[in-house]
């Protein structure tokens, strides 16, 4: 009997018993995925089509403005928050978006020097209409923007210059910061 399937086995071509193996681990597999209800199959399935989120991590190049030679527009001037003395910090920024998508500046703060740490406001000026607000920036492109801090109480007294370190964080939490970036009383 063993004689007989050696010689059937040698007698035959290879790709036929190939695709008996082949026909009976499909079998086995589909008999298998309709007893678990498919969810062998469905994972498989949902794990090749699931999405994957690319999010960006450099989005922006930015860099302080300056027009004109003897005049900043990095600058601070003393102001009041209620009845409390305080810093108005005021700077002017081209920033470009470097990214494929769309990129909103979410906020500004000052993380240098420490006692002078606060939460500021950004405008980013729109191209087309020139106003000022809180628009996003388009893809690939490059626009203006204003910071606007108050330090409260002044960290520097009148005629002073002001150096800072400030950090602009977009909608996908990326940190841009900047050099220390001087700011002249006005």
């Amino acid at each position: 009997m063993l004689k007989d399937f050696l010689e059937w086995f040698t007698i035959q071509e290879n790709y036929l018993i190939v695709t008996a193996l082949g026909t009976l681990i499909a079998a086995m597999f589909a008999v298998l995925a309709w007893v678990r209800g498919w969810t062998l199959a469905r994972r498989l399935w949902h794990w090749l089509k699931r999405p994957r989120l690319r999010i960006p991590r450099a989005t922006l190049h930015i860099f302080p403005i300056r027009r004109y030679p003897l005049m900043s527009d990095q600058r601070w001037h003393t102001a009041s928050v209620g009845d409390q003395p305080a810093m108005q910090i005021i700077s002017e920024w081209r920033v470009t978006n470097i990214a494929k998508e769309a990129i909103h500046i979410h906020r500004a703060h000052i993380v240098r020097p420490r006692k002078a740490r606060t939460e500021g406001e950004v405008l980013v000026i729109d191209p087309q209409t020139n106003c000022a607000g809180d628009w996003m920036l388009a893809p690939r492109s490059t626009a203006q923007a204003m910071t606007q801090f108050f330090v409260q109480p002044p960290v520097c007294k009148e005629g002073e210059d002001f150096k800072a370190k400030i950090v602009f964080t977009d909608q996908f939490g990326n940190e841009h910061k900047t050099k220390w970036i001087v700011f002249t009383y006005y």
